[in-house]
């Protein structure tokens, strides 16, 4: 073609320069030659207040346990020869007005 011009491609990008540039190559080596350390950060998942944990954690537990047990009540009258309170229920179909009944006592 006449007249065309050749475009100059961009090159891929230079690696970094400095410490962390010489870190990776040196990981991506150890990587590829599978001798590579696993390194863990005991910082990232520590406790910055063991004693606020601790303490956040035994009162999760005590709600817990909490929940799971109810308080016993002597729900008797004082008077022994005193009857029960009367029960009474409201039944019927869907409509018919019972909600409406017990709001209005």
């Amino acid at each position: 073609m006449e007249g065309a011009q050749v475009v100059d491609h961009h090159k891929h990008k230079q690696t970094k320069e400095g410490r962390g540039a010489k870190e990776k190559k040196k990981d991506l080596k150890a990587k590829k030659e599978g001798n590579r350390k696993e390194r863990h950060n005991s910082r990232a998942f520590s406790v910055a207040n063991v004693v606020r944990t601790q303490r956040s954690i035994q009162r999760n537990l005590d709600r817990s346990q909490k929940k799971e047990y109810v308080p016993l009540e002597d729900r008797r009258s004082v008077d022994p020869n005193e009857a029960p309170p009367p029960l009474i229920v409201v039944m019927g179909p869907q409509g018919v007005g019972k909600s409406t009944l017990i709001r209005s006592l």
